[in-house]
């Protein structure tokens, strides 16, 4: 009797499911990748993290929200294929990378070789330790090469 009804209970979540994507889809084809819009590079050090900005149309936000976020990794590792990085957080809204070596340090100052993306990101703010305000760029594939003071 208790299978049953948790058939009949995981079945009618399933349906609920479809039901929901239908809708929300309006019968139009949905994108399944994801649009990165927005990167913050913040760097302290050698060192740097990153804070993914992207959108999603609803199917796939319905997917990373009922299933977990572990199905974009592979969109990420394509973006950030040309760094050393650890995935801190991810949802379906953002990412958060810990990015390792990624400038290094002579005579008080860091500097950072430009480094490629996976494809271009529309807007990209960078952040160094020797000044508050972040430097923007717009519709770049890679990083922009620069030092900052230590």
């Amino acid at each position: 009797m208790y299978i049953v009804l948790h058939m009949k209970g995981l079945i009618l979540v399933l349906f609920t499911v479809l039901l929901l994507t239908a809708i929300l889809s309006d019968g139009k084809q949905e994108r399944q990748t994801l649009h990165i819009s927005s990167l913050t590079i913040k760097f302290d050090k050698t060192d740097a993290t990153f804070t993914v900005n992207y959108n999603m149309d609803n199917l796939p936000k319905m997917y990373i929200l009922l299933l977990g976020s572990k199905s974009l990794e592979p969109k990420i590792k394509f973006m950030f294929s040309n760094f050393d990085y650890e995935i801190v957080k991810m949802d379906q809204d953002k990412a958060i990378l810990r990015v390792k070596n990624i400038s290094w340090l002579d005579k008080d100052y860091y500097f950072h070789e430009s480094r490629k993306f996976g494809e271009t990101i529309d807007t990209v703010y960078i952040y160094t330790t020797d000044s508050p305000r972040a430097k923007e760029y717009s519709l770049i594939n890679s990083t922009p090469p620069f030092y900052y003071r230590s």
